[in-house]
């Protein structure tokens, strides 16, 4: 096992963070190596996926964090259902292209968010209609209470919106690798726009996908160009009574019907209820096209991003009532 000093900004899109001690697992059996040696010698583990997600402070000394590099893809026939298991450190956008270029039906609207497979059911992942839960059939994870290698159902994950039971249990379970189910038979969903141009047409996976990724990079900043974690914040989702009353005062709000109640985009919240759509403080910003991007334009730190992003909830929460929930996870 070989711990070295490196650079967290490194390995955060947005490029924020301090030094701090690093080693990299690419075995089941490395893995429970660290966490042994963690737990022996009473450090604190975070775990590393692409950086996507996530934002760090300079202070990190009381941190191992751990670099999962653990690969490999199979494929399951059982007549038109394909069974498709990834190691966690795969990263979840080859899984969809391996996917498509299959055939496989199922997550082709999920392409192109960053991240690796093991970071999908934590989040439980989701865009244009689809959520990783509608595919997922189960996971193995270490059990970091007792090191043994467990299988957790699609029942016992808990899954919610941009939620799950690992967001519970935080840091008990390390996933090692996710099963879910595909299938060749055609089963587009296009509720969602601008996949609602493809209703009526004759198209593929392929179609689908590239429409996605089309869109993606329209309104979205390529972090390696410019340092951001994706969509800051979750979409707020509010009661029947809530977007009423949201409704008499922005007439021109959009809601969605979701689980009971309505989903707010919190872009549409930042830009016309916040005004603070393309705004710059300093190094930190929203993305001019799509203010549900924080944007690191130079030396941001994690101090710096946080009191931006807390100037938005705040401007959001007092004309609304509407209590914005950071998706991106700060540490240390």
């Amino acid at each position: 096992m070989e711990i070295t000093s490196v650079s967290l900004k490194n390995y955060s899109s947005l490029r924020i963070g301090g030094e701090g001690a690093m080693v990299v697992v690419r075995t089941t059996a490395a893995l429970v190596e660290v966490l042994m040696y963690a737990k022996k010698e009473n450090k604190d583990v975070y775990f590393l996926g692409t950086g996507t997600n996530t934002y760090f402070g300079e202070n990190l000394d009381e941190l191992l964090f751990v670099k999962i590099a653990i690969k490999g893809v199979s494929f399951e026939e059982k007549d038109d259902e394909v069974f498709v298991t990834a190691y966690a450190g795969e990263v979840w956008d080859d899984l969809v292209r391996f996917s498509v270029e299959k055939g496989l039906w199922g997550i082709e609207n999920l392409s192109f968010i960053p991240g690796i497979v093991g970071a999908a059911p934590v989040q439980n992942i989701g865009a244009y209609g689809v959520e990783l839960k509608d595919v997922f059939v189960s996971l193995l994870a270490i059990d970091r209470t007792t090191l043994d290698m467990v299988e957790i159902n699609k029942s016992a994950c808990d899954f919610g919106y941009r939620d799950s039971f690992f967001k519970k249990e935080y840091g008990r379970y390390i996933i090692v690798s996710v099963t879910v189910k595909l299938s060749k038979k055609s089963s587009p969903k296009l509720t969602y726009k601008p996949l609602d141009s493809l209703i009526g047409k004759e198209i593929t996976l392929q179609d689908i996908r590239d429409l996605v990724i089309q869109t993606r990079t329209a309104k979205l900043p390529d972090w390696h160009e410019h340092a951001n974690a994706g969509s800051f914040f979750k979409n707020p989702i509010v009661t029947t009574s809530v977007v009423q009353e949201l409704r008499d005062l922005y007439p021109e709000i959009p809601a969605l019907e979701f689980e009971g109640g309505y989903k707010i985009p919190a872009a549409w919240l930042i830009e016309h209820v916040a005004q603070m759509k393309g705004v710059r403080r300093g190094d930190v910003g929203t993305w001019p096209t799509q203010p549900l991007v924080l944007v690191n334009y130079g030396d941001a730190t994690a101090n710096e991003v946080d009191s931006f992003a807390a100037e938005i909830k705040e401007k959001v929460h007092t004309k609304t009532g509407v209590l914005l929930e950071q998706e991106v996870n700060r540490v240390g």
